[in-house]
């Protein structure tokens, strides 16, 4: 066959028969939308909300809203002893009884430095909070 000088591909004998359908794609319209019903709408309430930054506590007395009555005081202030001002009593103590000083350790108990700081309501004494140096 190849002695005919003619490609296969390109006789009448091989031939493939190709059958293109076209295709049509037809778009329906969509559904018809339902009007809004104005009288079944329920608006919500409009909630105003007031938000208070609270400042930073201190070791010193300090405007602050108190949430139980509700007003800005000057608070009130204890200073508590604490683990840490114990701690560092007897870290003195121990440090300076060679040398005959543990007069010393009462340092961290004379002084509000060393406590803790409690800050109370001075209308409905509710206790605010507490800051600590240490």
């Amino acid at each position: 066959m190849m002695s005919d000088g003619i490609n296969p591909a390109q006789s009448d004998s091989v031939q493939a028969d190709f059958n293109v359908e076209t295709v049509n794609y037809v778009r329906s319209e969509p559904p018809p939308y339902t009007p809004w019903d104005q009288r079944n709408v329920i608006e919500a309430p409009v909630i105003h909300q007031t938000v208070i930054i609270q400042p930073q506590l201190k070791a010193s007395p300090i405007f602050f809203h108190c949430p139980k009555c509700n007003e800005t005081v000057l608070t009130k202030v204890e200073y508590k002893n604490s683990k840490k001002t114990h701690m560092l009593a007897g870290f003195i103590c121990g440090f300076t009884l060679w040398c005959m000083l543990c007069c010393l350790a009462t340092m961290p108990y004379i002084f509000p430095l060393f406590k803790k700081t409690r800050h109370y309501c001075p209308n409905c004494n509710l206790f605010l909070g507490q800051y600590s140096k240490f």
